[in-house]
């Protein structure tokens, strides 16, 4: 009986160490070498773990694994706030979104550093504006990067230097203006949007 209870024991660790090992997604950057995972959100299993406000009940999990937002409001078509808080100095974020919007030309704008960095869709692809610095950076060649499109994006920053991947194209940008002034979210605001969808949010603190 002990033998078989120990054995049991151990198979049942040994599958939850392959699960825990499954799941932590591996760390990948074109910028820097070695980071720790400080977030990682999947929204298929339990709670999730990061706070994405500004109001929890507009933000609920859904049975096929993505996270919801709706307007703050509560009203379609309003205000959607979403925040990935506690940016570390230098970081890598990769995530996966799509604004639902009964426009079928509306567009995508992130605020990368509260208002520091505006990154905007437009028809030939997107543009980058430091605020501080009065410079945009305008890039032709991403495609799918508007509403009702999934989109995977890979933010990688450090002071002066980031490199954006959207969809597969990626670029990366230096100058001075490159910089969140010690701001620390990255900020999904939109208004006549029914809704955000996230299919995962993972944050890596690069190592100094």
């Amino acid at each position: 009986m002990y033998l078989r209870n120990l054995l049991l024991l151990l198979a049942l660790f040994l599958a939850a160490s392959s699960y825990i090992l499954a799941e932590e997604p591996a760390f990948q950057s074109k910028l820097f070498s070695k980071a720790t995972l400080v977030q990682s959100d999947d929204f298929d299993q339990g709670k999730y773990k990061g706070r994405y406000g500004p109001n929890k009940k507009n933000i609920q999990q859904l049975d096929d694994g993505t996270l919801e937002v709706l307007p703050v409001s509560g009203k379609p078509g309003e205000l959607t706030v979403f925040h990935v808080y506690n940016t570390p100095p230098k970081f890598v974020c990769h995530l996966r979104f799509k604004l639902v919007c009964s426009d079928p030309t509306g567009g995508v704008a992130i605020q990368i550093g509260g208002h520091k960095m505006h990154l905007g869709s437009n028809a030939e692809g997107y543009s980058l504006f430091l605020r501080n610095a009065r410079k945009t950076f305008k890039n032709t060649e991403v495609k799918g990067f508007g509403a009702n499109k999934w989109i995977d994006m890979i933010i990688e920053y450090e002071e002066g230097k980031m490199l954006l991947n959207i969809n597969g194209s990626e670029k990366i940008y230096e100058h001075e203006g490159i910089s969140m002034d010690g701001a620390k979210s990255i900020l999904f605001k939109y208004r006549k949007v029914d809704k955000t969808l996230f299919d995962y949010v993972r944050l890596w603190k690069v190592a100094e």
